[in-house]
C-alpha cells in the first residue's frame, strides 16, 4: 500500500471529524458539473477517501455507487461498495461504468495519464476536481508553524507529493485528451466550504493525512495545547474558500 495508503489509514478518524465537511461540500459543487445524466448511473468514486464524491452522486440519483481507495480505513462502511484499489490497476472490468468520479485524488500522482487512461478503460465519462495552482489559505502555514515547534517534520511523500500536484485547468485537460478523452473541459470554480470558525480551521489541518498521525502520536496534554495554540493563532482567518479545479471528460 506504500506511506500515502498507510498515511491515509492512520489519519481517518481525524479526517471525519474535519476534512471530510469540506471535501463533501467541494464533492457537491463537482458532481454538478458531471458530463452524463446521473440518474440511474453506474457511478466509480475513484480515490475514493471516505466516500463524499459518491454520496453527492447517490443524492442526485445514482444507481450505483462502487468506491475504491488505497486505504482501507478511509472507505466508506459498506464493504459490498467498495474495494481497495490502485487508480492505474482497478479491479474492473472495461465499460463497467457509466461515469468515473475523482474528487481531489489525481493530485496524488506526478503524472495523472496513467490513472486517467485505466479510469477511461473502465467508465465512459469522467468528472474529477484538485486545487488550483494558486490557491492557498493562510491556516495552511499558520498550523504547520505550531506543529513545527512541537517536533513535526512534513513527511517525505507529502513533500514529493506536493511539489508537482495541483496542475491548472489546462494541464488537466492536457492530460485527459493525452489519456484518449476526446469532448473534454475544465475550469476553476470558488467554493465555499462553510468552514469559518478557528475550530473548523484547525480541526481540518489536524485531520489531514499527513498530519493526523503525528498528532495522533502526542501525548493528551501536548495534544491539547497544539490544539489549542492553533486555534489561537488562525482566530479571526478568513472563512475556507477553495478555488477548484474541475475537469469534465468524455470516452
Amino acid at each position: 500500500m506504500g506511506e500515502i495508503g498507510t498515511s491515509y489509514d492512520a489519519a481517518a478518524a481525524a479526517w471525519r471529524a474535519g476534512p471530510e465537511r469540506m471535501y463533501a461540500r467541494m464533492a457537491e459543487a463537482m458532481a454538478e458539473h458531471a458530463p452524463v445524466d446521473v440518474a440511474a448511473a453506474r457511478v466509480l468514486d475513484a480515490g475514493a477517501g471516505t466516500g463524499v464524491a459518491g454520496d453527492a452522486m447517490r443524492r442526485r440519483g445514482a444507481g450505483s455507487v462502487v468506491a475504491v481507495d488505497l486505504a482501507s480505513a478511509m472507505l466508506p462502511r459498506a464493504p459490498a461498495l467498495s474495494t481497495v484499489g490502485d487508480l492505474t490497476r482497478l479491479p474492473f472490468r472495461d465499460g463497467a461504468f457509466d461515469l468515473a468520479v475523482a474528487a481531489f485524488s489525481l493530485n496524488h500522482f506526478t503524472d495523472p495519464v496513467p490513472p486517467m487512461i485505466e479510469l477511461r478503460r473502465v467508465a465512459g465519462a469522467l468528472v474529477a476536481s484538485s486545487y488550483a495552482p494558486e490557491w492557498a489559505h493562510p491556516a495552511k502555514d499558520a498550523v504547520d508553524e505550531v506543529l513545527a515547534r512541537h517536533g513535526f517534520e512534513t513527511p517525505e511523500w507529502y513533500a514529493v507529493a506536493r511539489a508537482d500536484a495541483n496542475p491548472g485547468p489546462g494541464d488537466l485537460a492536457g492530460c485527459a485528451e493525452r489519456a484518449g478523452f476526446t469532448e473534454v473541459w475544465s475550469d476553476v470554480v470558488d467554493v465555499d466550504t462553510g468552514m469559518r470558525s478557528a475550530v473548523d480551521l484547525v480541526a481540518w489541518r489536524l485531520g489531514m493525512a499527513h498530519t493526523a498521525p503525528f498528532v495522533a502520536a502526542l501525548a493528551p496534554d501536548e495534544r491539547l495545547r497544539v490544539r489549542d495554540e492553533a486555534e489561537a493563532v488562525v482566530d479571526g482567518m478568513p472563512p475556507l474558500v477553495v478555488a477548484m479545479v474541475v475537469l469534465t471528460a468524455l470516452r
